[in-house]
């Protein structure tokens, strides 16, 4: 956790400090709005990825794919962590965040892309957290 006059500072330059010492800065906070937006209109989808199974990894979980986009709706700065590995989605729209669902901590990764012509909220990673 940051010390006290850190954390101030933060809160007064609009960053917003959860209880793991994280912090989502004011563009982070607006980006995260605008991904809850796509989603709420529908422009939303998983990434098909070559080494995980969406599917998959929500069973794992205990989940549908419509609760999974509810649970990400109910996303805040609290559940936010910084990302670890920044150059594997090769964007800095993406955000991370860590929610405990069924007992289980979950990994969620989301970004903002343009697809079909169109700009949507993909979800890159909801898994299990392996750290």
């Amino acid at each position: 956790m940051l010390p006290l006059i850190q954390r101030e500072k933060d809160i007064l330059c609009n960053k917003k400090i959860n209880i793991r010492g994280n912090y989502m800065t004011g563009e982070q906070l607006k980006l995260l709005t605008k991904m809850k937006k796509l989603i709420t209109k529908g422009n939303k989808r998983f990434a098909n990825r070559k080494d995980r199974d969406y599917l998959e990894e929500l069973l794992e979980i205990g989940i549908t794919e419509s609760l999974a986009w509810q649970e990400i709706l109910t996303l805040s700065s609290y559940n936010y962590v910084q990302d670890y590995k920044p150059f594997y989605s090769k964007s800095e729209n993406s955000l991370v965040f860590k929610k405990d669902i069924n007992g289980n901590r979950v990994y969620i990764k989301l970004k903002i892309e343009e697809y079909n012509k169109k700009e949507m909220t993909v979800c890159l990673s909801f898994h299990l957290d392996y750290k």
